[in-house]
């Protein structure tokens, strides 16, 4: 019998050949451990359906209240404007917290990455930044071939409030709603369709989606405009959160940055 002089040499470690991406499959370990996570597509759908009977039933309570009559945008009151700004959170809040806990691991950081380290405030300001460029460029390209002035989708917004509704309406839109919008479409939404397909269509789907979701405009170019840079917005975002391998805190960070100078130029310019 012949002996090997040397040992054999033990597997090399191969390198990954995809991006990784925390997506929550596994049991966590120990006592009480949940099964498998089953939210998905289903889940998105329903969230997307509780957005629009939310701004149903708010514009019903707006009409009802006489909030809506004889008033422009414009000149709508704290309460309508509050009503009108929260009213689409039972889908993007509401359903990935039912999701998380009745189909998830019962944990808004495991399922959906909704967590925030110091590191996040940079990334999530230059994202906010990045983001803001390609806003720019789009508004003077628009105003070169249209002779127009740049649509915006605040135009709902007062101008010249009081400070307790400018106040009120900063929170609001600057800080709250942020968190909100990642949650559903960069926590729920970009998950789902990357554990259907991949990353890469869940960016673009993503992305289409939550810019359609702020369509506004006198006309379907404005509106396609709107459309194009709120997508433009959300892939910068969604690329924030796979950098991050799924946390969300550079993309509310950077979601909230471009928010606060959207509302403040509304509101005082």
């Amino acid at each position: 019998m012949t002996i090997p002089t040397q040992p054999p040499t033990p597997p090399q470690p191969q390198p990954p050949t995809t991006p990784t991406f925390a997506y929550p499959s596994a049991t966590p370990p120990g006592v009480g451990a949940r099964p498998s996570v089953r939210w998905g597509l289903g889940d998105v759908l329903i969230g997307l359906a509780l957005w629009l009977a939310g701004g149903i039933v708010g514009a019903i309570v707006l009409v009802a209240t006489g909030s809506a009559s004889d008033s422009s945008l414009t000149e709508l009151s704290l309460g309508a404007l509050t009503i009108s700004l929260i009213c689409g959170w039972p889908g993007f809040l509401g359903w990935p917290i039912v999701a998380s806990y009745w189909k998830g691991q019962r944990s808004l950081r495991l399922d959906f990455g909704l967590e925030l380290r110091p590191i996040d405030l940079g990334w999530g300001a230059l994202g906010g930044l990045a983001a803001l460029v390609i806003s720019g460029a789009g508004g003077v390209v628009w105003s070169l071939l249209s002779k127009d002035a740049t649509p915006t989708n605040t135009d709902f917004l007062p101008t010249k409030p009081s400070l307790l509704t400018g106040f009120v309406i900063f929170v609001l839109v600057a800080v709250c709603t942020p968190v909100v919008e990642e949650l559903f479409f960069r926590g729920l939404f970009l998950r789902s369709v990357g554990r259907r397909w991949n990353l890469t269509v869940g960016v673009i789907i993503t992305s289409l989606v939550f810019g359609m979701f702020h369509a506004q405009g006198n006309s379907l170019a404005q509106a396609a405009f709107i459309v194009g840079v709120t997508a433009s917005y959300g892939a910068v975002f969604a690329m924030l959160v796979i950098r991050a391998n799924g946390r969300l805190g550079p993309s509310i960070v950077a979601h909230m940055c471009v928010n606060a100078v959207g509302v403040l130029g509304a509101l005082y310019l």
